[in-house]
């Protein structure tokens, strides 16, 4: 072993020490993002099937197909077009990825504020996602424009603070864990 080789394994305990900690923040962010994501966007797209249905403001599937709209286009939402699989999966999907890219957005946001200071700004992300969706892209969808509606409103309100909710309490209890001060840590 040459000089030059002994001095730098002897410098350096671990190959790679500060490209690690950035990599796992940012894999943890988007982990974070994502079970925000999941956890929020199921509770969007419930509230909004039950308050379509129950006020009779529409069928209780309208969210799904509109979801699906936005990659098989005004088919999904027309009313003679049944309710199929296909417009189920392609629903969900498109409601569920949007939920988990919005939510890390919202995350990258809201990840040194404070739980009521996030949750007011995810009130915030969820009023200009509304705007964005029912009015931004209106160009490109203009079948959307039909589905402005105050429960389209209250759901992406309750997006943007449930998934702030989620986000900050997880930030927290990941500083708490990395402090060793949760009751994880102390076990």
């Amino acid at each position: 072993m040459n000089v030059q080789s002994a001095n730098i394994s002897s410098h350096n305990a671990h190959p790679f020490p500060q490209t690690e900690a950035p990599q796992r923040k940012r894999i943890t962010r988007w982990g974070k993002g994502a079970f925000a994501g999941l956890i929020a966007g199921a509770l969007m797209i419930t509230v909004e099937m039950f308050l379509m249905e129950a006020l009779g403001q529409g069928n209780i599937w309208d969210p799904v197909r509109l979801s699906a709209s936005i990659t098989l286009g005004n088919r999904a939402v027309s009313t003679s077009t049944p309710f199929t699989f296909d417009i189920f999966f392609v629903g969900m999907l498109m409601h569920f990825v949007l939920s988990i890219w919005y939510a890390v957005v919202l995350g990258m946001l809201i990840r040194r504020r404070k739980p009521v200071t996030a949750m007011l700004m995810g009130a915030g992300f969820g009023l200009l996602m509304y705007w964005f969706h029912f009015y931004g892209l209106t160009a490109f969808y203009p079948w959307v424009a039909n589905w402005r509606n105050w429960i389209v409103v209250v759901a992406h309100l309750i997006f943007g603070i449930s998934a702030a909710w989620v986000y900050s309490h997880l930030h927290v209890r990941q500083l708490m864990r990395e402090a060793g001060s949760s009751p994880e840590a102390r076990r």
